[in-house]
């Protein structure tokens, strides 16, 4: 481990406010074998949502946007999608609204046709082309450069601190698996998220895993993500950090541990450098205030939001 006094700046990207402050401290009493709240290698354990922790979420979640991109691609395969919803809404109309459309079930439909039906390895191919050409919409910028640099530096920091790091998400594991050790440095063994069925097969072509359309249960939202953490990691964590009413469950979770913990939740403030929005995040605020987690403020905690910002 590099000794913390060797590091002029864990968080150069963060502004010094309470939430850097809180963090530091932390890590500095956890890693202190003389301090009361001193953790084990074996139980120094955080885990980060993905969509609005590490990287953006707005207009569309990146995966929603890859699923709409997919649904074009394989149409000429499927034309019964042409006739059949909730498929003929999103592909005769450019702008569908998915306030009205977007339902779980129709999305999860839609996410299940995309993304099954194929080997994990055409899946990985396919997932590997989105994200070398798709752009976002007003950053004009492939998406695995918008992640939030102050957070890669937190994850880094943690793992120069003997942490484990995993990423818990209501995303696909697949999908995340993609891009997560390029992106953040967090490999696809420590990516939690929610999974779809699989079945090993051996043919002329050789040995594969065919996607089948079934979700693993539970979905990792909600209440699944700590059911999830329990599954594939097999303790509490001491840090989890979320930034949505979906995250509620995590932050419990790792606040409910006999062992010193930090809950942290960002609040995306910032209209100006990212975006401003609580819908879906009003929940986990007023449970931030009652509980002492610290809410992080994208516009007054982030020097910088994005690695060339």
């Amino acid at each position: 481990m590099i000794a913390q006094s060797l590091i002029a700046d864990p968080l150069p990207s963060w502004n010094d406010g309470q939430p850097k402050q809180t963090i530091i401290q932390f890590v500095h009493d956890v890693t202190d074998p003389d301090s009361q709240n001193y953790l084990p290698h074996g139980d120094r354990l955080a885990v980060f949502d993905n969509d609005g922790t590490l990287w953006q979420e707005k207009p569309l979640y990146v995966q929603l946007v890859f699923v709409l991109d997919q649904l074009k691609t394989l149409a000429p395969q499927h034309p019964e999608w042409q006739t059949e919803e909730p498929f003929k809404i999103f592909l005769t109309d450019p702008n569908p609204d998915l306030k009205t459309l977007g339902t779980v079930e129709n999305l999860l439909t839609l996410a299940l046709a995309t993304h099954t039906g194929m080997t994990q390895t055409e899946f990985d191919v396919q997932v590997q082309k989105f994200l070398t050409q798709a752009k976002h919409p007003r950053f004009q910028k492939p998406y695995t450069e918008l992640i939030y640099q102050p957070m890669v530096e937190l994850v880094n920091y943690l793992k120069l601190n003997d942490f484990q790091v995993y990423i818990c998400s209501g995303g696909g594991v697949d999908f995340i698996r993609a891009f997560s050790e390029e992106a953040y440095g967090i490999p696809p063994e420590n990516v939690i998220g929610t999974a779809v069925e699989k079945t090993f097969q051996v043919s002329s072509q050789g040995i594969s895993l065919m996607r089948e359309p079934k979700l693993v249960k539970p979905i990792n939202d909600k209440a699944g993500k700590p059911v999830n953490i329990d599954r594939y990691i097999g303790k509490i964590p001491a840090i989890a950090v979320g930034n949505s009413d979906g995250d509620i469950e995590m932050l419990q979770y790792a606040a409910s541990s006999s062992q010193a913990n930090l809950e942290l939740l960002l609040h995306h403030d910032d209209a100006e450098r990212e975006f401003d929005y609580d819908h879906g995040t009003e929940k986990a605020l007023t449970l931030a205030n009652e509980n002492d987690w610290i809410v992080i403020s994208l516009k007054k905690d982030f020097k910088r939001v994005f690695p060339n910002s």
